[in-house]
């Protein structure tokens, strides 16, 4: 198969997006390579030429989306690895630290056209792990944990890192459920379907949690 150069970018993009598509809906298994080149309108033979089959481009696909979260994430976490959160004005870093994690969070995972097609893939891979998982935990759910779980401990003074860690995954968890329970939330409370308004609906929600969870001893008995 001889290929163009100038073709050969815009062929694997389209392959990518489209098996983002297919393997988000039916899965691995189920999901045929002929299935994938027909949504990419490619010749199905592009596809072990650059990739060597199926298994490559779900490995391609998921280094795709890690790609693209760590973009979203790749700054906070740089900021959160090089401060220094030490006293009243640590503690208030940490937490504007959190509340800017998650509304970039929710903005990717609700707000964005790319939430949804990269929840699938995700979601799958949580419920049926294959071996591409390993990427995916080490590429950013790690990094985000453990940059998460320093700033709980930061901002409530948790000393234990892993209750810090079990209250990082709840925060992450608060915001996951806006997209895998999408349809219950959006008839529940009566939704359009995440307009800007109901995102901001969604952040000042997740800001109260947030406040609660990483609130000092101190600060929850005065609440109390």
């Amino acid at each position: 198969m001889v290929v163009k150069k100038d073709n050969a970018s815009d062929t694997k993009h389209r392959l990518l997006e489209a098996a983002i598509d297919v393997f988000g809906r039916h899965g691995f298994d189920p999901a045929t390579t002929r299935m994938i080149a027909k949504a990419a309108n490619v010749n199905i033979a592009a596809i072990p030429y650059y990739f060597g089959g199926k298994g490559g481009l779900y490995q391609a696909v998921i280094d795709h989306i890690v790609e693209q979260i760590k973009k979203e994430a790749g700054e906070l976490l740089e900021q959160i690895g090089e401060a220094t959160f030490t006293g009243n004005t640590g503690r208030q870093q940490a937490r504007q630290l959190i509340q800017a994690f998650l509304e970039r969070f929710i903005n990717f995972i609700a707000g964005s056209e790319q939430g949804p097609r990269v929840s699938r893939i995700i979601l799958r891979e949580q419920m049926f792990p294959t071996p591409a998982y390993d990427t995916i935990f080490e590429g950013f759910l790690k990094p985000v944990l453990n940059a998460l779980s320093t700033l709980i401990m930061a901002a409530s003074g948790e000393c234990d890192p892993r209750q810090a860690t079990f209250k990082a995954m709840t925060l992450m968890g608060q915001v996951v459920i806006f997209r895998v329970a999408r349809e219950t939330i959006v008839r529940g409370l009566d939704l359009e379907g995440y307009s800007p308004e109901e995102i901001e609906e969604i952040r000042r929600v997740l800001v109260a949690n947030t406040l609660a969870i990483t609130a000092t001893p101190s600060e929850s008995s005065i609440r109390n």
